[in-house]
């Protein structure tokens, strides 16, 4: 079904987004240790991995993956802009809730300290922010708005 979004928000949130939720589900299943250890920078990693760390590595997993199967099926099948639009506000909300979860964690310095980041801190804050920012450039127009398909019948 083709897109009823503008390119540039199609490429974006219907196409990279969720290839980017898909590794976040699969980084804690190929590397549990540096899946939870990358969480926070500059933190010594534990010899042994509490199992609340764990539960909590995996169900994020779990919610990445879940993530990317709702994003599919609104972002390919919809051919509503509205639901496009309430969708892309509901990430917006938990994108800044996502930052500031890792802002609490890190504290402010880490946070601060983007010479320090690794892969994980650029895709929780870096990557995050970016897709935020598209988001919000989306409703202010720039990128165009998403187009409801015309319906053609037997009378047109």
């Amino acid at each position: 079904m083709p897109t009823i979004f503008p390119t540039w928000p199609h490429i974006l949130f219907g196409i990279l987004e969720p290839i980017s939720l898909v590794m976040g589900s699969l980084a804690p299943v190929f590397d549990l240790d540096g899946f939870i250890n990358g969480q926070i920078p500059h933190l010594p990693a534990p010899s042994i991995q509490h199992p609340s760390s764990v539960a909590l590595a995996y169900q994020l997993g779990n919610i990445y993956h879940l993530l990317f199967l709702v994003g599919v099926a609104v972002l390919h099948t919809s051919t509503e802009p509205k639901v496009l639009r309430n969708y892309l506000i509901a990430l917006a909300i938990a994108d800044v809730g996502h930052v500031y979860a890792t802002y609490v964690a890190m504290g402010l310095d880490a946070f601060l300290d983007v010479g320090s980041w690794n892969a994980l801190t650029w895709g929780n804050i870096g990557a995050t922010g970016f897709l935020f920012v598209n988001r919000i450039l989306y409703f202010l127009g720039l990128f165009g708005q998403a187009q409801a398909p015309k319906i053609t019948g037997k009378n047109e």
